[in-house]
Order: structure tokens, then C-alpha cells, then sequence
């Protein structure tokens, strides 16, 4: 198996497990989001864990430069795009993690809309891991 594949394959299955247990249990997920993930002062392991991020970012780059893989230009903006997260996470945490109180609690709307997207993107990247990589 290449690289695109399993990675496809693994971000797909990951992104859907997420919203599902999102939506099994969750006043368990918000109280982990809200005390565990994002708690009111930054956690110093969110710069290893953006460090991670972009060493992946790196890896995928140089693996779309350096192998003949068809449409694998579609995983690697969608993992370079994380760069968003990362940089907001790092750098205005008090507003993300405003932005994840109202998307869990105020308007849990906006966190349906968002499940919603991130499972159809997990079914394409699996279908791309199974079909295309």
C-alpha cells in the first residue's frame, strides 16, 4: 500500500469515528472537548501535538513531489489545510475555544452542519483510499 492510501484510509475512518461518538454520547464528548481537549488555559502538549501536524504536512508534501500517485494532490492541500486549526489553536485559543463552547453548547446547529461536512469529507477520503490510491 503507498502512503496516500493509508493515510486516506486512516484520516477517513478516524474523521467518521469522531462524529459518531460525537453523537452517541454527547454530554461525555462536550465534557472532554470542553475540560480535557480545550480546557480555559492552553495545554502545553497542543505544541507537540501541532509540531506532529506539520511534520506530517511535510512528510505528505514530500511524498506528492516525489511519487506518481493520481489525485493525491487532493490529500495534500486537505492535510496542508489543517494549518488553519493548528494556527488558531496556537495562536488565539481563547477565540477557538469561544467558537467551540458555541458550536457544542449555544448552537449546537453549527456543530451538526460541521459533523455533517466532516463525515461526507471521511467517505470520500476512504472511497479515494479504496478506488484511487
Amino acid at each position: 500500500m503507498n502512503y496516500f492510501k493509508v493515510f486516506s484510509l486512516i484520516w477517513g475512518v478516524i474523521m467518521i469515528g469522531v462524529r459518531l461518538l460525537m453523537h452517541v454520547m454527547p454530554e461525555k464528548w462536550n465534557d472532554f472537548e470542553l475540560k480535557k481537549a480545550y480546557p480555559e488555559n492552553r495545554p502545553n502538549w497542543i505544541w507537540a501535538v501541532v509540531a506532529v501536524s506539520v511534520i506530517v504536512i511535510i512528510v505528505t508534501w514530500y511524498m506528492e513531489f516525489t511519487t506518481a500517485i493520481p489525485l493525491s494532490i487532493i490529500l495534500t492541500v486537505l492535510v496542508t489545510a489543517t494549518l488553519i486549526k493548528a494556527y488558531q489553536v496556537l495562536f488565539n485559543y481563547t477565540r477557538f475555544r469561544d467558537f467551540v463552547i458555541k458550536a457544542l453548547i449555544e448552537e449546537r446547529r453549527l456543530i451538526v452542519k460541521i459533523n455533517m461536512a466532516t463525515t461526507i469529507l471521511g467517505i470520500v477520503l476512504i472511497l479515494l483510499g479504496i478506488f484511487v490510491y
